[in-house]
């Protein structure tokens, strides 16, 4: 009802949920992962578990509701301990039942708000950048990059050589929250992020189109670099009910390759 998916390579695949926001399960030989759990509305778990051909660890890329809302119905899982605070308020039931009311998506028919899972109650398991997850000929590494939170994770699968930016760097990088780090810590993460060029041919993500081109990294980046000389676009934008500005103004002619990215930020995140 809230699920499906779709192969993004032979051992990665993408789950969607009704929502507009996605997961992503890679099978390697001797086990697997799910990246994130969605809002925490439906049966998620019942899904993999189909999905899934070997036991799998669940892995959280960060602390916010539409990512990590569904952890209860896993016994353990990994997530930054710089975003545990956060996940505790961003989580609670009374938290996504109000962010899915407030969504411009249209709500399935069927949804109630019975629906919606509980928060988890017990403790996650400790995700750094040092680990690496070896699922059997097929590999998961991380990068911190903080920015959207200070907990951000990036996840690389270099054996497909795909980069799971998700929230990290984007089509609209969201630079606006209270738990947001600021534009010249984020310009310093996406820096450390480039450690990884060529490492990867694909860019992954967990909203919108759910992919950018190769040249999103370069292209946030640069668009820091402006926000810091005040010489972006500063569009006057409003997220989530915060006042906020665009680095990069999409109704000026330019070229696809300048279309790719942009950061949503605050004037107090500078």
């Amino acid at each position: 009802m809230y699920f499906s998916t779709e192969k993004v390579t032979q051992r990665i695949f993408r789950i969607r949920t009704a929502f507009e926001v996605c997961a992503y399960y890679i099978q390697g030989e001797k086990s697997g992962a799910l990246l994130d759990t969605g809002l925490g509305c439906g049966d998620l778990k019942s899904f993999v578990d189909d999905l899934a051909t070997t036991e799998y660890t669940v892995i959280l890329s960060h602390g916010h509701c539409d990512h990590a809302g569904g952890s209860s119905q896993f016994e353990e899982v990994y997530l930054s301990p710089l975003d545990e605070e956060l996940e505790k308020k961003h989580c609670s039931k009374a938290f996504r039942i109000q962010e899915i009311q407030a969504a411009p998506t249209p709500l399935p028919q069927t949804w109630r708000s019975e629906q919606v899972l509980p928060q988890r109650t017990s403790g996650f398991k400790q995700l750094t950048e040092e680990m690496v997850f070896d699922l059997g000929g097929v590999t998961i590494e991380l990068m911190l990059v903080p920015g959207h939170t200070k907990g951000m994770m990036v996840f690389l699968i270099p054996e497909e050589e795909v980069a799971v930016f998700g929230d990290a760097c984007g089509e609209n990088t969201l630079i606006c929250f209270p738990e947001s780090v600021s534009i010249a810590e984020h310009y310093k993460a996406l820096n450390k992020l480039k450690q990884w060029d060529g490492r990867y041919n694909r860019i992954i993500r967990n909203h919108g189109t759910f992919e950018s081109a190769i040249h999103l990294l370069d292209n946030n980046i640069e668009l820091c670099e402006k926000i810091l000389a005040a010489s972006d676009a500063r569009l006057p934008i409003e997220v989530h009910g915060v006042k906020a500005f665009a680095a990069k103004d999409r109704s000026r002619e330019m070229t696809e390759k300048e279309q790719t990215g942009n950061i949503v930020y605050t004037l107090d995140k500078l």
